[in-house]
């Protein structure tokens, strides 16, 4: 018997490629209009709430927003943002802008870029500009933090023992669960900083005595785990001298509580032999080592000679 062949020939129809371009343009304009809806509707009142609680937590200060706005997509902007706490001197930000990843969003994670302007008179010195992405939008997941320093003026900051000083620096921590009270203090991570032209003023020595010494350069590392930090490089160098140390920082909530425990190894220039004798210090010759401890909190640092 023979067999018959039988031979199918499928034909395209001339048109689909024309139809595939429509179907592909109305999947697009559906995806466009939900994104522009969930810009509209997001309760960014809801957002900025939670920051500025989230802020006010984490520092231990009260937060002021005097003015704030939304933007698009999905970023909010505060201007003169003051953070204070009693017997601390407040902190000015000119601006601050949080900006929220939107697929991020849609996938239930966060992640947001925010930039911090102390000075509104610049936009490329004396910023913060950091990243914080989280599993969820309630931070109790696993959560990273990434930032910069660029070109800080100190004395904005710290008004009450710095008179001049510009900061620059990286950061990056790391939090494995965000159950606890304390979120953004455990974890691990790694902070360096470097300051140029440094100037401190009102260091307390007892007795109603203060110093004021000055540094062309001063840099150090905190390596943290677990609200423990231990410094892995501090040296300075300057006018006044130069100097090392070691040591930890026991971070406390609220942070100006943090407990200090260093020990800083000084080489006395000659401009520290002037200002001991004013003060009645002992002034041991220029170049001879001299020991001294940093102990107390944050907000009220004590030194021992």
């Amino acid at each position: 018997m023979g067999h018959d062949r039988y031979i199918m020939t499928i034909k395209w129809p001339d048109k689909w490629p024309e139809a595939w371009g429509t179907i592909t343009a109305w999947v697009v304009a559906g995806i466009c209009i939900l994104v522009i809806c969930i810009l509209l509707t997001f309760p960014y009142g809801m957002l900025q709430a939670r920051l500025v609680a989230e802020l006010t937590r984490a520092t231990g200060m009260d937060v002021r927003v005097a003015d704030w706005s939304m933007g698009m997509p999905l970023s909010l902007e505060w201007r003169n943002v003051t953070l204070s706490k009693p017997n601390l001197t407040p902190i000015e930000m000119a601006v601050l802008q949080a900006k929220l990843g939107v697929l991020k969003a849609l996938g239930g994670t966060l992640g947001l870029d925010v930039v911090v302007q102390l000075d509104a008179t610049s936009s490329r010195t004396s910023l913060a500009k950091g990243t914080l992405t989280a599993s969820s939008f309630s931070l109790s997941g696993p959560m990273t933090i990434k930032g910069q320093l660029q070109q800080v003026d100190l004395s904005k900051i710290l008004r009450r023992y710095v008179t001049k000083g510009t900061l620059n620096g990286d950061f990056s921590h790391r939090v494995a669960s965000g159950q606890s009270t304390t979120t953004f203090m455990e974890g691990e991570g790694t902070w360096t900083a470097e300051a140029t032209d440094l100037a401190i003023d009102q260091i307390p020595l007892g007795n109603g005595r203060t110093l004021s010494l000055t540094f062309s350069s001063v840099s150090a590392g905190l390596s943290c785990r677990d609200l423990l930090c231990e410094i892995t490089h501090m040296k300075g160098e300057g006018i006044d001298g130069s100097f090392t140390g070691e040591g930890r920082i026991t971070l406390q909530q609220p942070m100006p509580n943090s407990q200090l425990a260093l020990t800083v190894t000084v080489i006395p220039g000659p401009g520290f032999a002037s200002k001991a004798g004013s003060l009645g210090l002992p002034a041991p010759p220029p170049g001879t080592p001299m020991t001294v401890k940093i102990v107390g909190t944050l907000a009220q640092a004590r030194i021992a000679l």
